[in-house]
């Protein structure tokens, strides 16, 4: 749908061309061969040594617009994600993220035990393949430390938020209301799996002009929180003991302004 296959023709020419790339593969859908008109690319651009991965980086927009040379793109270092990160988006639709890797940093991993291979040098990215698919998925980890540091930003915020539009204010708490689902829900959704029961409630966030429907809203967030709380305490056995005297006294505060 959005071209993809062309983009994938050029950038295997592409990288065919670049001497300092030693290898080259997609993973991710394309890897798995599950790729469909809606998946973006996943690509690893391997150098085998940190001067050659240097010059690469230096020049990353410029080879970002070559691949698609008459297609007009906009990338960004997505350094919050990982170094050496960076991500496109090509006007025909196609979106890729271009992994810059050495060869002597690369570990083999589960994620890449299914890769497309574009380039390869002396078999490196087949053996690579090969040791990824016997490395095993690492257990998701939050420490009792980062959920107490979770924990303490997110009922500040909830009530600060919640206060506001108490008010009748449904702009401020707004801004409020996307750093704390920003701070809050990627930790506690990286670790519960998806048949978890805590899990979905996360998803139902919402925020809309109706401050009192809202506010009701973030009442039900505070509940979905807690639950997804112990749910993770209990799967990861932290040792994390609740302020129930203060929670309790929130939780009152919150019902009786419902």
């Amino acid at each position: 749908m959005f071209e993809q296959d062309r983009v994938l023709v050029r950038l295997q020419q592409r990288v065919m061309s670049e001497g300092d790339i030693v290898a080259c593969f997609l993973s991710g859908s394309y890897g798995r061969r599950e790729n469909d008109a809606y998946s973006d690319m996943d690509v690893a651009l391997v150098f085998a040594d940190e001067a050659a991965r240097e010059r690469a980086w230096r020049q990353r927009r410029e080879f970002v617009q070559s691949v698609m040379q008459y297609v007009p793109a906009k990338s960004f270092d997505a350094g919050h994600v990982r170094p050496y990160f960076h991500i496109a988006l090509y006007s025909n639709g196609t979106k890729a993220d271009y992994r810059y890797e050495l060869q002597t940093e690369l570990e083999p991993n589960p994620w890449d035990r299914d890769i497309r291979i574009l380039k390869d040098h002396n078999g490196w990215a087949e053996q690579f393949q090969a040791a990824s698919s016997r490395a095993l998925l690492p257990q998701p980890r939050l420490t009792a430390a980062e959920l107490t540091a979770l924990d303490e930003r997110f009922w500040i915020m909830l009530w600060d938020a919640y206060r506001l539009l108490l008010r009748g204010d449904g702009d401020k708490p707004f801004t409020i209301y996307l750093e704390l689902l920003h701070f809050t829900l990627p930790p506690l959704l990286h670790v519960l799996p998806p048949e978890d029961p805590a899990r979905a409630p996360l998803l139902r966030a919402q925020f809309n002009p109706d401050t009192k429907a809202t506010a009701v809203h973030l009442a039900n967030l505070l509940q979905a929180y807690m639950n997804a709380r112990t749910a993770v305490i209990q799967r990861l056995h932290l040792d994390f003991n609740p302020d129930t005297r203060f929670e309790t006294a929130v939780q009152n505060l919150i019902k009786s302004k419902l």
